[in-house]
């Protein structure tokens, strides 16, 4: 499946109360740059949603394991509570191109990326 780095749902659109949920748990965590949310194409009711997210580099460099390491667990069950529903949380590190592939096919549910200074907007 293909993802565009430039498809963002801003803050304010009509949305689910899931997408709205992924909203509220992103803007409370600064440590996660962007948030990509992609249901399978053929819900099965053992289907985890997919989050995929990209860290900030830490502080001291452009290492993201630690934040992982430290937090991911955490935020996979915060998010299945919050969403009420299997959630299959991943990483990936950027820098990314404008359109990457991630493995599988689904349908995208939420673009998250407001706090991302490195795709500002051309002109």
């Amino acid at each position: 499946m293909k993802i565009s780095l430039s498809i963002l749902h801003e803050p304010g659109h009509d949305e689910s109360a899931g997408a709205q949920a992924l909203r509220s748990w992103y803007a409370a965590r600064p440590a996660v740059r962007r948030l990509w949310a992609v249901r399978p194409e053929e819900p099965i009711d053992s289907a985890a949603l997919r989050v995929i997210l990209m860290l900030e580099p830490s502080p001291d460099g452009d290492d993201h394991s630690p934040r992982w390491m430290a937090h991911g667990s955490r935020w996979a069950s915060e998010l299945s509570e919050q969403l009420a529903s299997p959630v299959q949380l991943e990483r990936i590190d950027g820098p990314l191109p404008e359109e990457f592939e991630i493995d599988g096919e689904g349908v995208l549910v939420s673009a998250l990326g407001w706090r991302d200074c490195t795709t500002l907007p051309q002109d």
